[in-house]
């Protein structure tokens, strides 16, 4: 009976160390460990935003959108009171035809195609106006890539500005076990030497220090790794069930006898 009694001792012992674990686990992951004296003062200054693909937030060509290889313009030349209408493919070379004249407009925006129509059709024409409209062949959207322990990992799009704490919004936040303090952010380059940063996205909810919540480029990898503790928490969490079926056969053999001899 003392024999059982120790067993049983020993496996509550066990149950409760692997309770606190997962109490551990627990913990708040937006508190940083950091003084309120690790606060960078310096600001971050986002980088100029490229010419490319478009954002998420572009669902249709802006006035920024250049114009590629595949696109159809649609032009209208007004002169007077008559106009003319044209639609036409833009060529590998980057020029479409506009009736008998070709213009280059690959690369540029719209509000470039329309001055270089207007000029190519100057000495066709008295004192033309064009018009034109982009249809894009492709609308290619900016996008990173978020892993680790956030609830839906995986390619997420890139809105215009982005940092990473959107990016993580976008994945559907973090897991309570996701170690805060430090993101990674896996920028592109050279695959023997890649550009590697860190976020500390705790500080910001913490002191409001948004100088370590980075700006992203495009098809940057974020990686949020997850704290010892989490692992700790979720193997409890798969342990106990299987302990709490061991020891079902153990209390009725221990705690009959006992309230056998039991005297008052």
């Amino acid at each position: 009976m003392r024999r059982l009694g120790r067993e049983l001792v020993a496996v509550s012992v066990l149950l409760a160390e692997i309770g606190l674990l997962s109490l551990g686990g627990c913990r708040n992951p937006g508190q940083s460990t950091l003084p309120p004296s690790a606060v960078s003062s310096d600001s971050q200054v986002l980088p100029p935003l490229p010419k490319g693909d478009v954002y998420a937030d572009e669902t249709v060509p802006t006035s920024e959108t250049p114009i590629e290889v595949g696109d159809t313009l649609e032009v209208v030349i007004r002169r007077g009171a008559g106009e003319e209408k044209f639609s036409s493919l833009v060529r590998e070379n980057g020029s479409v035809s506009v009736g008998f004249i070709e213009v280059d407009v690959g690369g540029g925006t719209v509000a470039e195609a329309e001055r270089r129509v207007q000029e190519a059709a100057k000495p066709f024409m008295k004192e033309p106006r064009a018009q034109v409209a982009l249809k894009k062949k492709l609308l290619k959207v900016k996008r990173v890539f978020v892993f680790g322990d956030v609830k839906k990992p995986g390619m997420v799009p890139m809105a215009r500005n982005m940092t990473v704490l959107q990016a993580l919004a976008a994945a559907d936040n973090f897991q309570e076990t996701a170690l805060l303090e430090e993101i990674r952010v896996v920028r592109g380059g050279d695959f023997a030497k890649p550009h590697i940063l860190t976020a500390d996205l705790a500080r910001l909810f913490t002191y409001g220090d948004l100088s370590r919540n980075l700006p992203l480029e495009e098809n940057d990898v974020i990686f949020v790794p997850r704290e010892q503790l989490g692992d700790a928490r979720e193997a409890a969490l798969k342990i106990m069930p299987i302990l709490q079926v061991a020891i079902m056969p153990i209390y009725p053999a221990y705690l009959i006898p006992a309230l056998a001899t039991f005297k008052p």
